[in-house]
């Protein structure tokens, strides 16, 4: 059973602007109340679900047990409504060109987000345009340094599909290379660095607190959102990029 999802938020879509659902699942390494969490490895999964006229949505089951397994090992975890499924825009369409666009554009914000993510960064902190680094304290820094973040693209059903179709991941992150001023990949470069940022000082506050609370507790935002590096998140995977049909 998948817990409250730590945002919810939308996104225009790549193709024509549609409103797009979207959530994203922190993992409990990324909780600062829970106790003894594992390290954060810095991997996240994609989970895109069944066929919308049959009632296929982000709430499917099967996705949800999906995305529970994989927030237990450690993953970010984000999954989205393609256009036409329950609260997106827009209708599903006959060659799922425009799904397909959709399904990139939670991809793009995901690396965006993972690449601004820092959740051990002090509360106070300098510019975001300052070169970043995936330094943490003690045990976390060597634990998580020892192995590669994984980005794991993957979908059931009607979703698999559309997941074997995206093309490769160079071609989708040059649409956020250079996006033009109030594009839609502008639009979602700046909203995954507003809701990461963002994130980052709410689990600042939160680790500073509970360090004097024991038992104060995290809690997930229901937020919205409105450019400028190449995402170093993709730089640290050497390529570790796995699609997963299911």
């Amino acid at each position: 059973m998948l817990p409250e999802p730590t945002l919810s938020f939308t996104l225009p879509s790549l193709h024509d602007d549609t409103v797009l659902d979207c959530r994203v699942y922190h993992c409990r390494a990324l909780n600062p109340a829970a106790s003894n969490p594992s390290p954060w490895k810095r991997h996240a999964a994609v989970i895109a679900h069944p066929y919308a006229p049959l009632g296929g949505s982000y709430d499917d089951p099967i996705v949800d047990i999906i995305a529970a397994t994989l927030l237990r090992q450690g993953f970010l975890v984000g999954t989205f409504n393609f256009r036409g499924a329950a609260g997106s825009a827009g209708r599903t369409s006959w060659t799922a060109k425009p799904e397909r666009s959709d399904y990139m554009s939670f991809v793009g914000f995901l690396v965006y987000y993972m690449h601004f993510l820092d959740p051990y960064r002090p509360a106070a902190t300098p510019s975001p345009t300052t070169t970043r680094t995936t330094s943490t304290a003690g045990a976390q820094t060597k634990s998580s340094s020892s192995e590669h973040p994984l980005l794991l693209l993957s979908g059931y059903s009607y979703g698999a599909m559309i997941t074997t179709q995206i093309p490769p991941m160079s071609q989708i992150l040059a649409q956020f290379k250079l996006p033009a001023a109030g594009s839609a990949a502008a639009d979602i470069r700046l909203r995954a660095q507003h809701l990461a940022e963002q994130q980052n000082v709410i689990l600042a506050s939160a680790r500073a607190a509970s360090s004097m609370s024991p038992r104060k507790k995290y809690f997930g935002m229901r937020v919205g959102g409105d450019e400028d590096t190449q995402p170093s998140y993709l730089q640290k995977q050497n390529g570790i990029i796995t699609k997963v049909s299911l």
